[in-house]
């Protein structure tokens, strides 16, 4: 009996390993972003992604919040930012898409990927 039953455990293990079978991705049927616009974050195609200061306001991004407030009372940090805007069409062009005047620009930073991060009250 002892060894009926290790057989019959080995055989529903055996079949148990061969039940999760998994699919990869091949390269002919790449990734697509598709969430490239939310409620705080804007993409647009030239790779400008305007973020709203509001939108921070988490347990996430708190501390990204807090750096942000703190820029808004640096007039010359704010200065610096909204001249390094006004002198990149991309972005100028993402902010008056979404009807953002220059004066709302905290900060700019450079993605990972080469686009900017344009953070706005």
């Amino acid at each position: 009996m002892n060894s009926a039953v290790k057989l019959a455990l080995a055989g529903a293990m055996s079949i148990a390993s061969v039940s999760g079978v998994a699919f990869a991705q091949t390269a002919a049927d790449p990734m697509v972003d598709t969430t490239t616009t939310t409620n705080s974050t804007a993409m647009s195609t030239d790779g400008v992604s305007i973020v709203r200061l509001d939108s921070l306001d988490n347990d996430q991004g708190r501390q990204e919040h807090t750096r942000l407030e703190a820029m808004i009372n640096d007039q010359a940090a704010m200065a610096e930012a909204q001249a390094e805007v006004s002198a990149d069409p991309a972005i100028m062009a993402a902010l008056q898409e979404d009807s953002i005047d220059t004066m709302n620009v905290i900060d700019v930073d450079t993605a990972a990927n080469g686009g900017k991060i344009v953070y706005v009250k």
